[in-house]
C-alpha cells in the first residue's frame, strides 16, 4: 500500500533535478543580461527562473508518462532516483502525473504571460508558446522528438539557448553577440546532458527509439563531444577576449570546463568501449554536475558587480 501523500507520489515523476538544467541558464543568463546592462530587473529575473524552471518538469513529466504508457522502463533500466520513474515504480498514479504536469503549465503560463505584459514584447510571447509546444512534444503526441535523432539538439535549442537567451534579453532589452555566445555555451551543456543520457540507454532504446547513438554508432556519440566542446570553450574565450567578462570570470569558467568536464566526467567517460547497465546511474549526473556548477558560480559572479555598484 502505498503510503504517500499527493506531493510525495508527484515527486515521483518531476525528476526536480534536471528542473535546474533549465532553471540555472536562466538563472545566469539574466544575471549575465543584468551584469552587461549594469542594472537588474529582479521581477523578470525571477518570472523567468519559474517559467524554465516549470517547462522542464513538464518534459520530464511528459518522458514519464510516455515511459509508463509505452513500456519503456523495468527494474534493470531504474535510475534508483526517487524523484524520477514514479509511474513505472508504481508510487504515482497516471491522473496525478496529469494534474502535476498541468499545474506546472498553468504556472509556467501566468509568469510567462507575466513577463509579456511587463515587456510588451511579442516575439516573447511566440517564444513562450514555441517553448511550451516543445517540452509537451518532447514526449508526448504524433510525432515526439525524443525518439529521433534531433532530440538532443532540439532539448538543447530550448532548454539552453533559447531560455539563457531570453532571460538575458528580457535585462538588456537588445540583441547582441554577447548574449548569443553565452546562450550557445548553455546549449552545448545541455546537449552534453541529453547525449550523456542517450549513449548510456543505446541498447535500451533499441527498437523504440532512434537516437543520435543509433545514427553515428555509440563510440561516436562519446567523440562528439570533443568539438562540442572546443565549440563551447571558443565561445567563452571570444567573450573573454571582447571585454564581455572579466579575467576571474574567465578563470573560474575555464576551471569549471575542466574540473566538472573533463577530471569529473569527460576523462573516464572517454574509454568506454560498449553500453553497460549501470551505465546511465554512473554518467547521467556528471554533465548535470557542469551545467550547475557553470552557471551557479558565473551568475554568483555577474550578481557581486550588481549588488556592489
Amino acid at each position: 500500500m502505498n503510503k504517500k501523500n499527493f506531493l510525495q507520489r508527484i515527486y515521483t515523476v518531476m525528476e526536480i533535478r534536471t528542473g535546474f538544467a533549465t532553471g540555472l541558464p536562466v538563472l545566469s543568463g539574466g544575471l549575465f543580461g543584468a551584469y552587461l546592462n549594469g542594472n537588474l530587473n529582479i521581477w523578470l529575473l525571477v518570472l523567468m527562473f519559474i517559467t524554465g524552471f516549470c517547462l522542464n518538469i513538464v518534459a520530464n513529466i511528459a518522458n514519464e508518462i510516455r515511459a509508463f504508457l509505452k513500456n519503456e522502463e523495468n527494474e534493470d533500466t531504474f535510475t534508483g532516483h526517487l524523484g524520477s520513474e514514479g509511474l513505472v515504480r508504481g508510487d504515482a498514479k497516471l491522473i496525478e502525473a496529469i494534474v502535476a504536469m498541468l499545474f506546472m503549465l498553468i504556472l509556467s503560463g501566468i509568469c510567462g504571460l507575466s513577463i509579456v505584459f511587463i515587456t510588451k514584447d511579442i516575439n516573447i510571447l511566440i517564444i513562450g508558446v514555441l517553448s511550451v509546444l516543445a517540452a509537451v512534444c518532447y514526449s508526448l503526441g504524433p510525432k515526439p522528438y525524443i525518439v529521433y535523432p534531433i532530440g538532443e539538439l532540439v532539448s538543447g535549442i530550448f532548454v539552453g539557448a533559447i531560455s539563457c537567451f531570453v532571460s538575458a534579453y528580457i535585462q538588456v532589452n537588445t540583441i547582441n553577440y554577447a548574449i548569443i555566445l553565452y546562450s550557445v555555451i548553455a546549449m552545448i551543456m545541455t546537449v552534453f546532458l541529453m547525449s550523456t543520457n542517450n549513449t548510456s540507454d543505446y541498447e535500451k532504446d533499441m527498437g523504440t527509439r532512434t537516437t543520435l547513438p543509433h545514427i553515428i554508432g555509440f563510440r561516436n556519440s562519446i567523440k562528439i563531444i570533443i568539438p562540442e566542446a572546443m565549440l563551447m570553450t571558443l565561445c567563452w574565450i571570444i567573450l573573454f577576449i571582447t571585454k564581455n567578462i572579466t579575467i576571474v570570470m574567465f578563470i573560474s569558467g575555464l576551471l569549471v570546463f575542466y574540473y566538472y568536464g573533463y577530471v569529473r566526467w569527460y576523462k573516464d567517460y572517454y574509454k568506454i568501449e560498449k553500453v553497460y547497465p549501470q551505465m546511465g546511474r554512473e554518467w547521467g549526473p556528471r554533465p548535470l554536475l557542469l551545467i550547475n556548477s557553470f552557471h551557479l558560480l558565473l551568475g554568483a559572479e555577474f550578481l557581486i558587480p550588481l549588488i556592489m555598484k
